[in-house]
């Protein structure tokens, strides 16, 4: 019979690299675990919208440009502060009913219906399912979800890429 050092010798010396593999791969999970459960950072107005990118890419013919296609999932009661895009944006309501304002500039609307109108500066309505709309650059606007169930846009942006996707702007 072998002593409990001798056991744990010889164990060492047939398993040796499998112990330390083990214990990081052990390790690395639990970190992996602690950091899944520790919440983001908390913004009171868009804590709980979800920007989800589908695809990427930096156009050759657009140089310092980013062009995203990206899902937003706004849920019930949300407020989008006022805001702006260092480029031009175009989404369409996925799901749901979105209220838009326009603060300053001036947004093109496409209806499900393909009816076309131009909200101005001041102006608010309703976007819902189908309807679309297109954003130039430095459009100060902002979106809330005034409806029982979540809005989902899918919006496709031609932004710069070394700026912020949205800036905050204060209303005037």
């Amino acid at each position: 019979m072998y002593s409990t050092r001798e056991t744990a010798m010889q164990l060492l010396k047939k398993f040796g690299s499998f112990f330390p593999l083990m214990t990081l791969t052990l390790l690395g999970t639990v970190e992996i675990a602690r950091c899944q459960t520790t919440p983001p950072p908390v913004n009171a107005r868009t804590q709980s919208v979800t920007r989800e990118v589908l695809a990427s890419g930096y156009p050759s013919d657009a140089q310092g440009r980013i062009l995203e296609l990206v899902r937003y999932t706004i849920p019930s009661g949300v407020k989008l502060p006022p805001h702006t895009h260092p480029g031009m944006q175009i989404g369409r309501v996925e799901f749901g009913t979105l209220t838009y304002t326009v603060v300053r500039g001036a947004a093109k609307i496409i209806r499900a219906n393909r009816s076309e109108e131009t909200l101005q500066a001041g102006q608010t309505t309703l976007l819902k399912v189908g309807d679309s709309l297109i954003e130039p650059g430095g459009m100060v606007h902002y979106g809330k979800n005034e409806s029982a169930s979540i809005v989902i846009l899918l919006n496709a942006s031609l932004f710069d890429a070394k700026r912020p996707k949205a800036i905050l702007t204060a209303p005037k």
